[in-house]
């Protein structure tokens, strides 16, 4: 049973720019508002930090022992939504969800 529009999805884990040890989900700014960067298989996650050459990513499935800390993650920056699937190269996604 699935707690989460997170659950199950995989997200893109990136060094923090203040603490470069700690890895924290790839976000993604449009104007004024920012995004979860979230994909729907590992196969996809992998492809966007392949397609954008991330130094230091890694695809990581949120699972309920890792939804707290993406969760308060997300609330502390004020993630607006969402994108789910997103395909780099043609700059386009394929769903938005709401961060819950």
């Amino acid at each position: 049973m699935r707690t989460s529009t997170l659950e199950g999805l995989w997200i893109v884990l990136v060094p923090d720019d203040d603490h470069g040890a700690r890895l924290v989900p790839m976000l993604a700014r449009a104007g004024n508002s920012l995004y979860l960067l979230a994909f729907r298989t590992g196969f996809t996650a992998r492809k966007f930090i392949t397609d954008r050459a991330v130094a230091g990513a890694e695809p990581r499935m949120v699972m309920r022992a890792l939804l707290p800390s993406v969760a308060g993650y997300l609330a502390r920056k004020r993630v607006a939504s969402l994108l789910i699937d997103y395909d780099a190269t043609a700059n386009t996604y394929r769903g938005v969800g709401l961060v819950t």
